[in-house]
C-alpha cells in the first residue's frame, strides 16, 4: 500500500503522574503531515507542544509517558519501537532542534566533535567525510571562521551561535522530519530570515517535512503550510495556514491574532490581550479548556467538550458557536 503522509498521529494522550495526580499534557490530539509538509504548532507556554513532539522522538522523561492514541512515522508504529530501533530512528529518519542550546550541547566536548558525532552514529562514511559535513552545515546556518568554530567548546560561543550549532546538528543527517522547537527564539531578526529560507531550501531539495513549535505568529506565516492552535492540551482549531490566519475560528486563535502587533493597523491601535490565567491541566474543566477565559462562553462550554466542526477544506475547529452555527445552517460536521 502506498504511503500517502510521512507521519499520523491520532488520539494522541500523553499524561504526567504526580503525587498530586495526573496531569493530562496532551489530550487526544490527531494530525497528519505530508512528505515536504511544514506544520506550525502555536499556543502558549504549558499547552502541550513540546510534550506531544517529545512523545514522538522517544524523550518523555518520567513520570511522563504516552497513555493512549498511535504515533505512525513513515509507514511504521513509533510507540513500539525498542531503544536500539529509537537510536536509529533519531537522526536518520526524525531529528529535533531543542529550544535551549546551553542544555543541549555538552560543555565537555569541542563543536566539531559533537557535530562529526551525529554524522558518525548514524553513517557508515570517514572521519573526514564527517568534518567536511561539519563545516559545510556551520557555513549553512551562518556561522563564519568555521575551522576555529570546530575547535571551540559551547562556552565560547555566544547564545546566537549556540543556537545556530543547533540547528546545524538537527539538520545535519538530511532527517524526513525536522521537529524545530523553538529554534529561531535566540537569533536576531537578520539571523532568523536566514535560518528560515536554509530550511525552506532545504524542504525543497530533500522534501525534508517540519513540525515547528513556535509563538511567534509571523514565523509561521513565513514557512508553514498549515497550522495546529494548541490550548490546554488539545488541538483547538486547525488548517491550512491562509485559512485560519483569514478566518480564524475559534476564540483562542482569534485573541492570539488581536494580541499580535499589524503593519496595516493605526498608529495608534492597542494591543489586545487575553484575559486570565492558563488552564490548570492538574485540575482540568469538564467542558472546553478555553471556556473560563472565553468572552463568548456558554453554560454548554463548561460542561461539555465540543466535537471538531469542519469550517472550511482542509479546516476544523473544536468551538461550541461554529457547532450551533452548522445546525441553525441546517448542516451537520458529517456533510
Amino acid at each position: 500500500m502506498e504511503k500517502t503522509n510521512l507521519i499520523e498521529v491520532k488520539d494522541l494522550r500523553v499524561s504526567f503522574f504526580t503525587p498530586a495526580g495526573e496531569v493530562k499534557a496532551v489530550n487526544g490530539i490527531s494530525y497528519d503531515l505530508d512528505y515536504g509538509e511544514v506544520m506550525g504548532i502555536v499556543g502558549e507556554s504549558g499547552s502541550g507542544k513540546s510534550v506531544e513532539a517529545y512523545s514522538i522522538i522517544g524523550l518523555l522523561q518520567s513520570p511522563g509517558r504516552v497513555v493512549g492514541g498511535s504515533i505512525v512515522v513513515d509507514g511504521e508504529d513509533v510507540l513500539s519501537y525498542d531503544e536500539k530501533r529509537m537510536r536509529e530512528f533519531r537522526g536518520n529518519t526524525v531529528s529535533m532542534i531543542f529550544q535551549n542550546p546551553m542544555t543541549c550541547l555538552n560543555p565537555v566536548y569541542t563543536i566539531g566533535n559533537q557535530l562529526m558525532e551525529a554524522v558518525l552514529c548514524h553513517e557508515n562514511v570517514p572521519k573526514e567525510e564527517a568534518r567536511k559535513r561539519a563545516m559545510e552545515m556551520l557555513t549553512l546556518v551562518g556561522i563564519n571562521n568555521v575551522e576555529k568554530r570546530m575547535r571551540q567548546y559551547p562556552h565560547e560561543l555566544s547564545g546566537g551561535m549556540r543556537q545556530r550549532v543547533m540547528i546545524a546538528m538537527g539538520m545535519i543527517c538530511n532527517p524526513k522530519l525536522l521537529i524545530a522547537d523553538e529554534p529561531t527564539t535566540a537569533l536576531d531578526v537578520t539571523i532568523q530570515a536566514q535560518i528560515l529560507e536554509l530550511m525552506k531550501d532545504l524542504k525543497e531539495k530533500i522534501k525534508m517535512s517540519c513540525i515547528f513549535i513556535t509563538h511567534n505568529l509571523g514565523v509561521v506565516a513565513e514557512i508553514c503550510d498549515k497550522v495546529s492552535v494548541m490550548y490546554g492540551g488539545r488541538i483547538v482549531e486547525q488548517g491550512l495556514v491562509d485559512d485560519v490566519f483569514e478566518n480564524p475560528a475559534h476564540p483562542y486563535t482569534r485573541g492570539l491574532l488581536r494580541s499580535m502587533p499589524r503593519v496595516d493597523a493605526e498608529s495608534y491601535e492597542r494591543l489586545i490581550p487575553i484575559e486570565g490565567t492558563p488552564v490548570d491541566l492538574l485540575n482540568a474543566p469538564k467542558g472546553c479548556p478555553f471556556a473560563p477565559r472565553c468572552e463568548n462562553c456558554m453554560k454548554i462550554c463548561l460542561r461539555e467538550m465540543p466535537e471538531y466542526t469542519t469550517v472550511g477544506e482542509k479546516h476544523r475547529s473544536a468551538c461550541w458557536l461554529n457547532s450551533m452555527n452548522k445546525v441553525e445552517g441546517g448542516k451537520t460536521d458529517n456533510e
